[in-house]
């Protein structure tokens, strides 16, 4: 029997593509959207799926047995994750919560502790972890051929149009409505950069220029110290004319062109490569030194699933229990210790050191 998913925001941007992917699932069944907007009423239309205005309607529904819903995916603003996953958790409902868990570190461990006293599990929405560059990337750094890992710098830098920003979701030029590159884009990053060297134990960031006059930041640097003692560089800008974007260099996002153009650079004692390229650099020599010919050594090969899809298949385990979620509550909470260091950071002009565990 295939198991049953509702998408919370489901005629979002985000939300739109979850939908898509269930209805491609063979496992999946879409039982439902939810969702408070009149393009929700319109996009269940054309998609011919029950509809729910809000979450208190779906949890009366299921609860009298109108509807069956194994699962939810929420797909909503930043700032109603933990209240939404909140009820769905007490409802014993295991949830894909798109990332970030939650806008601070207060609210994701108060989400933490519900989790803890439910049946029901979270599943965090960084799906780049399932992302076929990455897994290259991962098992390249796993498989030692670069050595001892020393350094790595990054960036995010892309223009997003002012209609990004506009109704119905102006929230996004709301730093308290966890609006913001650092928030949306970054957390992304970050994540990843965890999953691949470990936890970050120091961060150093400064704030640039604004250009549309909205509180949230647009462009920043940063320096980051990870517990392994490797350093890293990163900068981001969503309001840049770039190409050095996660989702231009791996074609992620079909809505936009895939350039290709490296956004990680990865340093190693025995060699370096760039992301999402994954071209190896190093000696031909024993001795290794910068006087010998360089040779380079290709990536290994690319996986054409969507990662969403990779990650809804993922889901439905965590809803079967036949896996643990790959990015459980606890660990996405421990980038949002980081994204917190990063704004107090900016705000303060000073470097922030940062818990490697949960408190």
């Amino acid at each position: 029997m295939p198991v049953s998913i509702c998408v919370v925001g489901g005629a979002g941007l985000i939300g739109r593509r979850h939908v898509q992917h269930c209805l491609d699932e063979e496992s999946v069944e879409l039982a439902c959207i939810v969702d408070p907007t009149q393009s929700g009423v319109e996009f269940a239309k054309d998609k011919n799926v029950l509809l729910f205005r809000t979450l208190d309607e779906l949890l009366i529904a299921r609860a009298e047995g109108h509807v069956r819903v194994d699962g939810v995916i929420l797909a909503t603003p930043n700032s109603t994750h933990v209240p939404l996953a909140t009820q769905l958790l007490k409802a014993g409902i295991t949830t894909l919560v798109e990332k970030p868990l939650s806008t601070d570190v207060s609210s994701g461990k108060v989400l933490l502790e519900v989790e803890r006293s439910s049946q029901a599990k979270i599943l965090v929405g960084h799906h780049r972890r399932f992302n076929p560059y990455v897994r290259n990337m991962k098992r390249l750094l796993d498989s030692g051929l670069v050595g001892e890992i020393l350094a790595v710098q990054g960036q995010w830098s892309a223009c997003k149009p002012l209609s990004y920003f506009q109704a119905p979701t102006e929230w996004r030029q709301d730093p308290s409505a966890g609006g913001g590159p650092i928030l949306i884009n970054l957390v992304h990053d970050i994540d990843l950069f965890r999953y691949f060297f470990g936890n970050i134990t120091r961060v150093y960031c400064e704030i640039g220029k604004k250009t549309r006059g909205f509180e949230v930041e647009e462009t920043g640097a940063m320096t980051l110290r990870f517990v392994s003692g490797i350093v890293g560089a990163f900068v981001f800008s969503d309001a840049s004319a770039s190409p050095g974007h996660f989702e231009s260099a791996t074609g992620e996002n079909p809505l936009m062109p895939q350039l290709g153009e490296p956004v990680y650079s990865v340093l190693g004692t025995t060699g370096s490569f760039s992301f999402p390229e994954l071209k190896v650099f190093h000696y031909s020599s024993p001795s290794g030194s910068w006087l010998d010919r360089l040779v380079t050594e290709s990536s290994l090969s690319v996986d054409t699933t969507p990662p969403f899809t990779h990650q809804l298949r993922h889901f439905v385990k965590v809803i079967g229990r036949e896996e643990q979620p790959n990015c459980c509550a606890e660990d996405a909470l421990l980038t949002i210790h980081t994204l917190d260091a990063i704004v107090e950071s900016a705000k303060t002009g000073l470097p922030v050191e940062i818990p490697v565990a949960i408190q």
